[in-house]
């Protein structure tokens, strides 16, 4: 018998990925029932495409950049890096991580000037008068979050580089 010796992730990827899935199922239940008061009572719900567009998906989109990042299964085209030596593999991620650190925490600064700017006019959805102002601090949360990803990421990629491709892992045996 084996015991698998990855190391146990799940509580940060609970709490990211659980509100995330939570949230997608009360926004399909939303605009379902939006939907249905719609076609059989001509009585949608007020302000589902602002709740939708200014609450639901930030919140969701925001949460998937972190767990992807966190998950390491963000897109990547690899065909050059994969024919560079080990070496030199692990400086071009290195650096690679830093600037798209640095890129994110640009991301972060300008969010949250944006976010403060539309605190302080308390910005609205649309014509309504739905807050739209709170989800505006997502964008520095989650691209704050991404910087130190990227950044430990960078870390890592220097002094823990990954095994070449074909290597062995070990099993641990009970």
């Amino acid at each position: 018998m084996s015991v698998d010796a990855r190391p146990r992730r799940l509580n940060l990827d609970l709490f990211i990925e659980v509100p995330a899935v939570i949230l997608t199922f009360v926004m399909m239940v939303h605009i379902s029932l939006n939907a249905v008061m719609r076609a059989f009572w001509s009585s949608p719900l007020p302000n589902t495409l602002e709740i939708t567009q200014y609450w639901y998906l930030p919140v969701i989109a925001f949460l998937g950049f972190i767990a992807a990042q966190r998950r390491g299964q963000h897109v990547s085209a690899d065909l050059i890096y994969e024919m560079l030596p080990l070496v030199t593999k692990r400086w071009v991620q290195a650096v690679s991580f830093v600037l798209v650190g640095t890129v994110c925490a640009g991301f972060a600064w300008f969010g949250l000037q944006e976010a403060l700017h539309s605190f302080d006019i308390r910005r609205t959805a649309g014509v309504s008068d739905l807050p739209a102002w709170p989800p505006y601090f997502l964008a520095p949360v989650a691209f704050g979050s991404l910087t130190i990803q990227f950044y430990l990421a960078a870390v890592r990629a220097v002094f823990r580089p990954e095994p070449p491709v074909g290597a062995e892992t070990q099993e641990v045996s009970v």
